[in-house]
């Protein structure tokens, strides 16, 4: 879809948000149409809303698979994104990450290795901007790293030029139907790979993706990079690196210099961040941990005694691995559960356990109640966090500030 192909065509903007804004803008700049469709709360809701459009943009917050959607096909109606857009009209060549966790911190890492090298580098994605707020400034000779989701991913046609795959677990199963739909939707970014594209494959991914696409392929783990000298805390931190390093040197980035950007390289905002030591007790902001692997590879990182702060939403995730590792970790000596999962999980945790605070100080003060010198109070909440914040930056805001009030 090529930007002449809108003009004339009756097109929706179905949801604004975040993630639509810019597009809105850019059709806006280019003297383009469109209805915006942004008073909707359930997918049902749109159902023959989108029927009399030719073409609409779907948000991410928009299942593809939704009824509303499906409709609309039925009747004729192209169904895009801003992704999909981007896509057709990005004139570089574009890296996409995807992963359950992880992906924020690959794409960061290797924008700023690349961008060290000399390299003319994009980041966008959660962690980056916008893509359409500089797509006319891209050169053809510039890389664009994309940090892909699987609301994202679901419906593309075309997949990038190098596709990072960090890793696939059950996730978002209030917004997928099933484990096997989220795991089609991450496909997207291999299927349509040529024997020209590369992919770069975690070792420990399921067979059906390694086998997927027609690019050349190249598989990494945490050993890749177990030499490196980190301020990320975590073997998973080190999939990350070795993910980032396979791309940078089949870019042709020097490992000297990726092993210097990779020391230097800080750990993101709420992404296991050491904020500070208050009397001997370490607090670490993982806010952003939003599924339960995430929340386990936290656990993992750390060998202090250890007071975890965990709960929220309840987006249909089966905590049971979480449980396990919980009671298998020798090193956790008490646990504050918070929000709707509350119920779910608090009764088979083991040890201290206390429940019940819905404002970040009294969390805080609840983890504080159970710590003692040279013990780490991990905020690490493995669901989403929409019963009592915003969003998981507001929760990671809300923490590194009453941290830092203390």
């Amino acid at each position: 879809m090529m930007l002449e192909n809108l003009r004339g065509k009756k097109i929706a903007i179905v949801g604004l948000g975040k993630n639509n804004q810019k597009l809105a803008d850019y059709l806006t700049s280019k003297e383009i149409n469109y209805d915006v469709i942004d008073d909707w709360s359930n997918p049902d809701e749109l159902i023959g809303r989108l029927d009399e459009y030719q073409i609409i943009f779907r948000t991410p917050g928009l299942p593809f698979l939704s009824n509303a959607v499906a409709e609309a096909k039925s009747k004729g109606v192209e169904i895009s994104s801003q992704t999909k857009l981007f896509f057709k009209l990005c004139p570089a060549n574009i890296i996409g990450v995807t992963g359950t966790k992880g992906k924020g911190t690959t794409s960061s890492l290797l924008a700023q290795i690349l961008e060290t090298s000399g390299q003319k580098t994009w980041l966008a994605g959660n962690i980056g901007r916008d893509p359409f707020e500089f797509l006319d400034q891209i050169q053809p000779p510039d890389l664009v790293i994309l940090e892909l989701s699987s609301f994202q991913l679901q419906d593309l046609d075309q997949s990038p030029h190098i596709a990072v795959v960090l890793n696939i677990t059950s996730d978002h199963l209030n917004h997928h139907q099933s484990v096997e739909e989220y795991i089609s939707a991450k496909s997207s970014i291999l299927k349509f790979q040529t024997n020209q594209d590369y992919a770069i494959l975690h070792k420990s991914l399921p067979e059906s993706f390694k086998n997927l696409g027609r690019a050349q392929k190249i598989f990494f783990d945490a050993k890749d990079a177990s030499r490196f000298e980190t301020k990320l805390l975590g073997e998973h931190n080190l999939e990350n690196i070795a993910a980032a390093a396979v791309v940078a040197k089949l870019i042709g980035v020097d490992e000297s210099a990726i092993r210097k950007v990779v020391l230097e390289f800080e750990p993101l905002d709420h992404r296991l961040k050491v904020i500070k030591q208050i009397r001997g007790i370490t607090y670490i902001d993982d806010g952003y941990s939003t599924n339960i692997e995430s929340a386990i590879a936290a656990i993992k990182a750390i060998s202090s005694p250890l007071i975890l702060i965990v709960g929220g939403f309840d987006k249909g995730l089966d905590f049971s691995p979480l449980i396990e590792k919980i009671n298998q970790s020798r090193n956790i000596k008490g646990l504050i559960v918070i929000g709707q999962v509350t119920s779910k999980i608090a009764p088979k945790l083991p040890g201290q356990v206390l429940t019940g605070a819905g404002k970040m100080q009294e969390i805080l003060a609840q983890a504080q109640s159970l710590a003692s010198s040279g013990d780490t109070i991990l905020f690490s909440p493995a669901t989403s966090s929409f019963d009592l914040f915003k969003n998981e930056t507001d929760r990671g805001e809300q923490f590194v500030n009453a941290v830092n009030q203390l």
